[in-house]
């Protein structure tokens, strides 16, 4: 099972007991109870989001070390491994952005490098206290992040 299956399943079962508990309220008319659950989840979305999106980026940093490592030891002849040699082989090096790490394992500017940079945004807002930009469904998300979990190699 992988981080984002426990992570999918967790969610869930928290999600779930939320919105049932959002449902009773609101069909007893308790307005500011079903408000509260209605916080909460939003609560659980960007807490979950976070969290999923982290093992991400810890996996883009990963992968684009061990490229960067393998293209830099490469035989390549010097005119091609010198782009290569003056890049940061460290995964938690603060010297390659994550969009440049992003760059290295797909096309900028399509499919999978604009997804990643739509939740990189999300991310930083929630990060740095704001909540989502964009409404958000977390099932989708979940798929999405494990898709690229996948095709995001080096």
């Amino acid at each position: 099972m992988s981080v984002f299956d426990e992570l999918e399943f967790q969610y869930n079962e928290i999600d779930q007991y939320y919105a049932k508990l959002e449902f009773e309220a609101g069909s007893h008319g308790l307005i500011n109870e079903e408000k509260q659950y209605q916080q909460r989840r939003r609560i659980n979305d960007q807490a979950y989001f976070l969290y999923m999106f982290s093992r991400l980026e810890d996996h883009i940093r990963v992968e684009t070390a061990a490229l960067i490592q393998r293209k830099q030891d490469s035989s390549l002849s010097w005119k091609v491994r010198t782009p290569w040699d003056i890049l940061p082989k460290e995964p938690d090096s603060d010297d390659l952005s994550f969009k440049k790490r992003l760059s290295l394992l797909t096309e900028k500017g399509f499919g999978d490098f604009n997804l990643v940079s739509n939740y990189y945004e999300e991310r930083n807002s929630i990060a740095h206290g704001g909540s989502f930009i964009k409404p958000i469904s977390m099932p989708t998300v979940i798929i999405n992040l494990k898709k690229l979990y996948i095709v995001l190699k080096s």
